[in-house]
């Protein structure tokens, strides 16, 4: 009786521990695959990072300002002020323009000396201006006009169309130098002198502009 009881309990404990060993493989095997597919989820997340920033940093939006450096250093008493949009490969532009002119002195002889005829001021220019980049060669080739528009004293008005191509130089971090070169077409409205205002001249004249200008962009 004792062995029949023995061996009862012998069979049972061989059976458990095979159970138990099956249930161990079956664990295995059902963990493997979640293992194996982890890093392949975690490889695929920086290619969908890099691709949805991607087109993010190819182009944006950039307010500047700019200075015409062909009238800065030209020591006539112009200035031209630019403040620029640019947006992608294209730029629209505000042009403001001051034109200094000097106080006339004249050589006197009783008491002997100059007298200054107080005459001095400064004339406004205002306009708007375009340019966009339509080729790259060994620098971007740009394309552009500028329409200005000017007053000069009570009688006296200008307009201004320029059509110019040139080159733009990023010379470091937002900070540009634009040549430019084209044509001008200058039309002049302005009274006869001795007519006292009955009689206007008007004049088209055209002829070569050139334009170097420094323009930074901070956003």
């Amino acid at each position: 009786m004792k062995k029949i009881f023995l061996t009862v309990l012998t069979s049972l404990a061989l059976c458990s521990y095979g159970f138990a060993q099956d249930d161990d493989d079956e664990y295995e095997e059902d963990d493997a695959p979640a293992a194996s597919s982890a890093p392949a989820s975690q490889s695929s997340a920086p290619a969908a990072s890099e691709s949805s920033t991607a087109p993010a940093s190819a182009g944006g939006e950039m307010l500047g300002f700019g200075l015409s450096l062909t009238d800065a250093l030209d020591n006539n008493g112009v200035q031209k002020f630019y403040v620029t949009y640019k947006l992608g490969t294209m730029e629209i532009s505000g042009i403001l323009g001051l034109y200094h002119h000097g106080e006339t002195t004249r050589e006197t002889k009783n008491p002997a000396g100059e007298v200054d005829a107080g005459d001095d001021y400064t004339q406004i220019q205002i306009g708007v201006g375009f340019d966009m980049v339509i080729a790259q060669m060994l620098l971007p080739v740009t394309v552009g006009g500028e329409f200005l528009f000017s007053h000069w004293g009570e009688d006296n008005n200008q307009i201004t169309l320029n059509a110019l191509v040139g080159f733009n130089a990023n010379l470091v971090s937002h900070l540009y130098l634009n040549g430019k070169v084209g044509l001008g077409f200058d039309y002049f409205d302005e009274p006869v002198a001795g007519s006292n205002g009955n009689q206007y001249d008007s004049r088209l004249d055209i002829g070569l502009k050139t334009n170097v200008m420094l323009s930074w962009f901070f956003m």
